[in-house]
């Protein structure tokens, strides 16, 4: 069976400059949480082990610190990178597939129905509006695997595309069809138009010849 091809296939666009910005902001926001628990684990380890006497604990907590520092921008950088990478949204007639990354972590993979969608919009933080970038929200109630946000996000869309009229416009001629042309005409339409029938003439008479018919009194 050969596979239905999509009306309309959305990928979202890897943009480095923002990728590292937002590296660096998931940077100094993790690396305390990192080093607390990295460095707490880690030491009670080396505590079980019998190690600790040999290692002081300033210095595990100063490693854990120094590698979320250093380390935690280029890990975010590429695992943003190849979940974009991996990430499609295919829409159809009347439904989309798509697939895309929770957190570029989490990998969903589904399909909603057109009839399900109750919502759409569209919204652009301030260092997407930098690049040009916008996220688009399909809300369905009936997705419950997603927490706070239920439904579809595109994310990382370049404006420039127009996405949310496409998308838009393939929801709304999926749930407004157009009525063929036979049902929306009038009923008089299908009256055939019956030819008035002509009177037929009347038949002309021949006019009787003076004294034609009459009896003529004979002489005595």
């Amino acid at each position: 069976m050969e596979k239905k091809r999509p009306i309309l296939s959305v990928r979202p666009q890897f943009d480095p400059g923002l990728a590292m910005v937002q590296s660096l902001m998931a940077a100094g926001v993790l690396f305390l949480p990192v080093t607390i628990v990295g460095g707490m684990l880690v030491y009670i380890l080396f505590t079980i082990v019998g190690l600790a006497k040999f290692i002081p604990a300033s210095g595990v907590f100063g490693f854990f610190l120094i590698m979320s520092i250093a380390g935690i921008p280029p890990l975010f950088y590429e695992i943003k990178k190849r979940a974009l990478q991996r990430t499609l949204y295919n829409f159809y007639d009347d439904y989309i597939d798509f697939q895309y990354f929770h957190f570029y972590l989490n990998r969903r993979r589904g399909r909603v129905r057109y009839r399900d969608v109750t919502d759409i919009n569209q919204h652009a933080s301030a260092l997407q509006e930098q690049r040009r970038l916008t996220t688009i929200y399909l809300y369905v109630p009936t997705m419950s695997f997603a927490r706070g946000f239920s439904g579809v996000k595109m994310e990382d869309l370049p404006q420039s595309k127009g996405y949310l009229t496409k998308v838009m416009d393939l929801i709304e001629a999926s749930l407004n069809p157009p009525v063929p042309a036979w049902d929306a005409a009038p009923a008089f339409a299908y009256q055939v138009p019956v030819a008035p029938v002509a009177a037929a003439p009347l038949a002309e008479q021949p006019l009787a010849a003076p004294g034609a018919g009459t009896d003529t009194p004979s002489k005595g």
